[in-house]
């Protein structure tokens, strides 16, 4: 295991033992070693991959992307229908008008919160003003038969209708037919005509003053 060596000085006397060392205790120190920088190296690279994975997302998030606007944003209010049909009862706004704004139902009169149109009496197919989607699809015993198609903030309601060709959920494209001119109880003498309500947040307002704007300029 060793070699002992006796050493004399004087009167007293030292002895030691040397320990030989093996080739194979260095071996073993020898590649723990190597596994040791092996193990720092792949962590030193792992950790600079995904610095610069982390770099790279940071960048690409930080730089500001632009929401281009739809070609339905941009679309202009159109009147629904495609026939030269004219203005039979006027949206009652207090001013005076060449056109009635006042309806008597029941023998009390009341004031036209929409817009009717008529083409001769005769049906006419009825167009979305705008692209949107169906909100509603009902059947009244006055009003007749309606559908009222949504755009962001603004709202449509067509009503007096037959031959509804939509139902409620329905994505629609402007100058979609969704039905056709109908007859009502409530302005039974108009014969087949076409009643519009348009509210934007809610408000009811004058329908001739969405045609040619966008959504976003009606006020």
């Amino acid at each position: 295991k060793g070699a002992g060596i006796i050493i004399t000085r004087g009167d007293e006397m030292y002895s030691y033992t040397k320990e030989k060392k093996f080739p194979k205790r260095r071996l073993i120190v020898s590649l723990s070693c190597l596994l040791i920088a092996a193990a720092a190296f792949l962590t030193y690279e792992y950790s600079m991959k995904n610095t610069a994975q982390d770099t790279s997302v940071f960048k690409e998030d930080a730089t500001p992307v632009l929401s281009l606007p739809s070609s339905a944003a941009e679309e202009k209010g159109i009147q629904p229908f495609a026939v030269k049909a004219e203005v039979v009862l006027d949206y009652f706004d207090g001013k005076d008008s060449k056109v009635d704004s006042m309806t008597k139902f029941e023998g009390v009169y009341r004031a036209n919160q929409g817009m009717d149109y008529s083409f001769n009496k005769e049906a006419f197919d009825v167009l979305a003003s705008f692209s949107g989607e169906v909100s509603d699809v009902k059947e009244d015993n006055i009003f007749g038969k309606s559908v009222t198609i949504t755009s962001k903030d603004l709202s449509i309601t067509y009503q007096s209708l037959s031959d509804i060709t939509v139902k409620k959920g329905d994505k629609v494209t402007q100058k979609d037919p969704i039905a056709k001119a109908g007859t009502n109880i409530y302005n039974k003498e108009l014969g087949n005509h076409l009643h519009i309500v348009v509210e934007k947040n809610g408000r009811i307002m004058d329908p001739e003053l969405m045609y040619g704007k966008t959504v976003g300029e009606i006020k």
